[in-house]
């Protein structure tokens, strides 16, 4: 296998010295069109890349991103990372995605591995880090979570308002007669406060507007669907089931099916970020909507306007609900 071209293999195919190579490759505008063209058309002919570890050296700044998910199974994420990829483009930002299956383990070794690669900054979807490791982590590099919306002074966060998200939903259910709040969940780990989070917001909503409130939330070997199924004889009339996600909302729907119940009509089921899975027709669920353009938008715009002195950045997103005949 022969040697990678260089940019000197560049200048000389094109006739042009290598500063004015390395000028043209890099986007500036102080190479005339003509030169850029003849260039660039030399460097596709040799095959050349970047090597974007020598330009991370000389320019003193990484032009990767690195973006961690714990998991790809819940489409939200995909809305994310796109939206992420898209600002990052606009700023010649590579976008580096890992997802850490929902393991701290895992999770804590990307962020050292993003470390050593001297990434420009990271983007945390929904962490399942303890907030104290977070910090730790927000210390050795810029770093911003979305999806958590925790009281530190250290973390850059963007997030839905969680107490808007709850009240759109328990105004809704009191518009359309529902008479009990039933919140579903997956298990929540120690330290994953934003997950507490939601919950307490809807919790303080629901008895806001004297709805009854109950927590169930899946278990280890027990998860949300095989939980609720548990709690069903205990749902009473009118009861609405408000899911952490629309994932454990498709799962809802299953079971209250199941047990020949009508969602809309017997049960309301109400899902949480409103993904292309709770609008497709055979689900039809009611959701909180997360603009995902506006959660990248501002998570970029923590990262590249990062200021030591200025303390923690906290923007807030406002939600929307986007009603369906499951509620």
């Amino acid at each position: 296998m022969g040697k990678n071209p260089t940019q000197s293999d560049v200048a000389r195919l094109a006739g042009v010295s290598r500063g004015l190579v390395s000028l043209a490759l890099s986007g500036s505008p102080m190479v005339a069109e003509d030169s850029r063209r003849r260039i660039l058309a030399a460097a596709e002919e040799l095959g050349y890349t970047r090597d974007l570890g020598a330009a991370t050296l000389a320019a003193g700044r990484s032009q990767v991103l690195g973006v961690v998910l714990p998991d790809l199974r819940n489409p939200f994420f995909e809305g994310v990372v796109d939206a992420i990829g898209a600002h990052a483009t606009t700023l010649k930002l590579l976008p580096l995605v890992a997802t850490a299956s929902d393991d701290r383990d895992r999770e804590a070794l990307i962020l050292t591995r993003f470390r050593e690669l001297r990434v420009a900054g990271v983007i945390m979807v929904s962490p399942v880090q303890p907030l104290d490791a977070l910090e730790t982590a927000a210390k050795a590099q810029p770093t911003v979570l979305i999806g958590a919306d925790v009281a530190s002074a250290s973390l850059d966060t963007v997030h839905v308002d969680e107490d808007a998200a709850a009240r759109l939903i328990v105004d809704h259910l009191v518009t359309r007669g529902w008479r009990s709040v039933v919140s579903l969940s997956e298990q929540s780990g120690p330290g994953e406060v934003w997950i507490e989070r939601r919950q307490e917001a809807l919790k303080a909503a629901a008895r806001g507007a004297g709805l009854p409130y109950a927590g169930v939330e899946g278990r280890p070997g027990r998860g949300a669907s095989a939980a609720l199924r548990e709690y069903l004889p205990q749902l009473g009339e009118r009861a609405a089931v408000v899911a952490h996600n629309d994932l454990v909302a498709m799962d809802a729907l299953a079971v209250v099916r199941d047990a020949g119940l009508r969602p809309g009509d017997d049960v309301a089921v109400i899902g949480f970020d409103d993904t292309y899975m709770a609008q497709r027709p055979e689900f039809d669920v009611t959701s909180v909507s997360q603009d995902t353009g506006e959660l990248a938008r501002l998570a970029m715009a923590a990262l590249l306007e990062r200021d030591e002195e200025r303390g923690r950045h906290e923007a807030v997103v406002q939600p929307t609900l986007a009603v369906r005949s499951s509620s």
